[in-house]
């Protein structure tokens, strides 16, 4: 016998069914496109670390400044900062130039290690805000910055920092400029972050430092926020031995933005 078209109430059994199904999937498909853009963004973190660390192979052991000050053909004194952007988008501030969370209103000003990388799409998070140039930090821990935390460890002062501030100073005209460290120098490169995901003004960035703390960063929120977690509130950092990997506000350590070790009692 020839069956007739659906009746009413199976077509609402087969819509229900498809919604049911589509309400299953859809938070799968989600977070497949998550994992693949957290999985994009490693990788390019990776490329990031294998530049700083060919920087550091051309320069006799000696890892990529945060910033530094170059002379131009008119003998004009230029900051160079570690990584490239556009950084006449803004007026000095803070000891820097331009702003990373806003668009580019020019062309990208190399950075120190821009020649390694393979092109600036490299740079940019998959994850990140659209307007952003870029939304990454060098570990910014320096020696001549105030913590609460020497009140308890002494020996800490001016004895924490990271890759690429060894020594920090400003310029009589308000810029920031850097010395890196040694290759020599760093105590357990698997334990030291060169840098990491961040919601920075410019690519650099110490907001952990000033407060005491050890095992775990404070349970701030303003801390939390400008962490800025951009893959399942999590971030991507970049070690001094190569390696990246994500990692949540909760798990970093003191220790891990210093080069030197033997500071910390606690360990």
């Amino acid at each position: 016998m020839k069956r007739g078209a659906f009746t009413m109430i199976e077509l609402l059994v087969v819509i229900a069914i498809i919604s049911i199904l589509a309400a299953l999937l859809f938070p799968v498909i989600s977070q497949a496109r998550v994992a693949a853009k957290q999985a994009t963004c490693i990788s390019q973190m990776r490329q990031i670390g294998m530049a700083l660390r060919m920087y550091a192979d051309d320069n006799d052991g000696q890892w990529a400044p945060s910033s530094t000050v170059t002379v131009d053909t008119a003998g004009t004194l230029k900051q160079r900062t570690w990584i490239g952007y556009d950084n006449t988008n803004g007026p000095l501030l803070g000891g820097f130039y331009g702003r990373v969370d806003r668009p580019a209103v020019g062309p990208v000003i190399p950075g120190l290690i821009d020649v390694y990388l393979r092109n600036e799409a490299v740079k940019r998070c998959p994850s990140q805000p659209g307007e952003w140039q870029l939304a990454i930090a060098l570990n910014w821990f320096q020696p001549v910055f105030p913590s609460a935390y020497y009140a308890r460890n002494p020996g800490a002062r001016g004895n924490e920092y990271g890759p690429g501030t060894k020594e920090q100073y400003a310029m009589p005209t308000g810029e920031y400029y850097a010395v890196g460290a040694q290759d020599s120098e760093f105590e357990v490169p698997s334990e030291t972050i060169v840098a990491f995901e961040h919601k920075a003004r410019v690519p650099m960035c110490n907001f952990l430092q000033g407060d005491d703390w050890f095992n775990a960063p404070p349970d701030r929120q303003d801390l939390r926020d400008h962490m800025h977690g951009l893959h399942r509130v999590g971030v991507v950092t970049i070690w001094a031995d190569g390696h990246t990997r994500r990692m949540a506000y909760e798990q970093f350590r003191r220790p891990h933005f210093s080069v030197r070790k033997d500071i910390y009692p606690e360990l």
